[in-house]
């Protein structure tokens, strides 16, 4: 009797090894470190920060060794062995990295409706892919499980985020992004609070994003009062309920003239 149960939990234990074994074996070793990276960021972040230069990028650093060496880390790289904040930082880093030769590649203004399609249209090697910009903003936004990483990746246009003044590592990416975020609802160029009229102005960069953040909060003001200044955000706790939603490209402020 006895020989037979430990016969049988023989079995089992055999199963279970090449069960894991077979498991493991589609899926790939999984990284359990939490705060290890997919690739090493380092270079590159110093080369991002030199890059950000009063709010403007300069791409200058396209094509140096440390970029070029980059880029082939990003191409042969395996994100998904990796926890969800590696994997979001990698996928952020990725867009930048592309973004400054794209920006390197056209430079001056959009002339017409196909020189703005860029990034939908140019593909560059990434996770042993071929993928756009906006297929990498749309991996960044299903791993961080928030529309609000889009604060962390630029378009490189006046209406988009602000370029981030580092890059992101499994470490740092919550904190840029909520930085991001804060730059971004702190700023009369995104948003502006009438409490007299109880309305919400947003600029067009919120537009596409309206869609995922009802899908997080219970309304549009509730997803921004974590970013917002302390003043703004009483104000709008208060007549969230009630408060007037209205996106538009340009937000329109009144100023008085300062005195001679």
């Amino acid at each position: 009797m006895n020989e037979d149960i430990m016969f049988a939990h023989f079995i089992i234990i055999v199963s279970l090894f090449f069960f894991t074994i077979a498991v493991r074996g589609q899926i790939g070793t999984v990284a359990v470190d939490e705060w290890a990276d997919v690739v090493d960021h380092t270079s590159f972040d110093s080369l991002w920060h030199s890059s950000v230069v009063r709010g403007k990028l300069l791409t200058t650093g396209w094509q140096s060794p440390a970029y070029v060496r980059y880029r082939a880390s990003i191409a042969g790289a395996r994100p998904s062995a990796f926890l969800p904040r590696a994997r979001t930082a990698f996928w952020v880093n990725a867009y930048l990295a592309c973004l400054l030769e794209t920006m390197h590649l056209r430079r001056g203004y959009r002339s017409t409706v196909w020189d703005s399609l860029w990034d939908q249209r140019d593909t560059f090697d990434v996770a042993s892919r071929k993928l756009t910009l906006n297929d990498m903003m749309n991996e960044a936004i299903t791993i961080s499980g928030t529309v609000g990483i889009v604060a962390c990746l630029p378009s490189g246009s006046s209406r988009g985020a602000p370029l981030p003044s580092r890059a992101a590592t499994a470490r740092t990416i919550h904190r840029l992004l909520r930085d991001q975020l804060r730059r971004i609802c702190r700023s009369e160029r995104y948003l502006l609070y009438d409490p007299a009229g109880n309305v919400l102005q947003l600029s067009s960069f919120f537009h596409p994003l309206l869609e995922g953040i009802s899908k997080e909060a219970r309304s549009v003001p509730e997803w921004l009062l974590p970013y917002v200044t302390e003043g703004v955000a009483a104000q709008m706790a208060l007549h969230a309920r009630t408060m007037s939603v209205v996106v538009q490209d340009v937000i329109e402020t009144w100023r008085k003239a300062r005195p001679p």
